[in-house]
């Protein structure tokens, strides 16, 4: 996944400019829109990487300032049944650890299973709508069609709004890591990612120790995929999942629970 900010495409946006104007009906109100959905964290300070702005690892910063004016307020509430979704899918992540930490200390072997449902093409949409805002107003056009710098093309902005879906190829993977590689943490980690013509084209998102792909191009990632660890100077091959079913964890030596993902046919 190169990246090569030297080039410039089209024409700047002017700023601050509802990304989503390209579907009409914007008021007259440009809101303050939070980077990423509030509600889905439990306390008011959280750790963010991989963003612009971020520096090093990670910076600890509180959830009320970490706000843009990307979207008016009539489509920033028409993005509101997206957000519920991403907390229902953060509450069952949540959940899903506390789960697996409980079982593992006790010595039963067989456990009524329990799924946690997740609509898959609602959060597929939210991490659409999350790359944008992240992005947005930043120099890039965002996707393969967009001909504006720091904005989607009107592709995507119907695919956050629901009116289309993604190409095949592209849009969310999972990355399935070892349990022993896997972070609880209460943060998220946003990995953007451009192309050689300086589009952003996708990212990595890394969540409750969970971590997904989403990526622009109709054609796909070129798979397996070859992540570096710059700390241990390390190399490893992954070959991310398009559209995962479920994610199954054992507590023990029997099945305890799983992560299920519903994808509309």
């Amino acid at each position: 996944m190169p990246e090569d900010r030297s080039q410039s495409i089209g024409t700047p946006a002017s700023s601050p400019k509802c990304w989503a104007s390209c579907l009409g009906g914007c008021s007259n109100k440009i809101s303050r829109e939070h980077t990423i959905t509030k509600r889905m964290f439990l306390d008011n300070e959280i750790t963010v990487s991989g963003l612009p702005w971020c520096s090093g690892k990670g910076k600890k910063v509180g959830l009320a300032s970490l706000t843009a004016k990307v979207l008016c307020k009539v489509h920033n509430s028409a993005l509101s049944p997206v957000d519920q979704e991403a907390v229902r899918f953060a509450e069952s992540m949540r959940e899903s650890f506390r789960l697996l930490a409980v079982r593992n200390r006790l010595k039963q072997k067989h456990w009524r299973f329990k799924k946690f449902p997740v609509d898959g093409g609602m959060m597929e949409r939210w991490f659409l709508k999350t790359l944008i805002n992240a992005t947005c107003h930043r120099g890039s056009p965002i996707g393969l069609d967009s001909d504006q710098l720091g904005l989607p093309s009107r592709y995507l902005v119907e695919i956050a709004f629901g009116k289309r879906s993604f190409e095949p190829k592209a849009g969310l993977y999972g990355i399935y890591d070892t349990p022993e590689k896997k972070q609880t943490w209460d943060g998220i980690s946003i990995q953007t990612f451009n192309s050689t013509s300086n589009r952003v084209m996708g990212a990595v998102f890394s969540f409750v120790g969970f971590r997904l792909l989403l990526f622009l191009d109709r054609k796909g990632p070129d798979l397996p995929l070859m992540e570096t660890y710059e700390a241990a100077g390390e190399c490893e091959v992954i070959q991310p999942t398009y559209h995962p079913l479920s994610v199954e964890y054992r507590a023990g030596k029997g099945r305890s629970h799983s992560i299920v993902f519903n994808w509309p046919r």
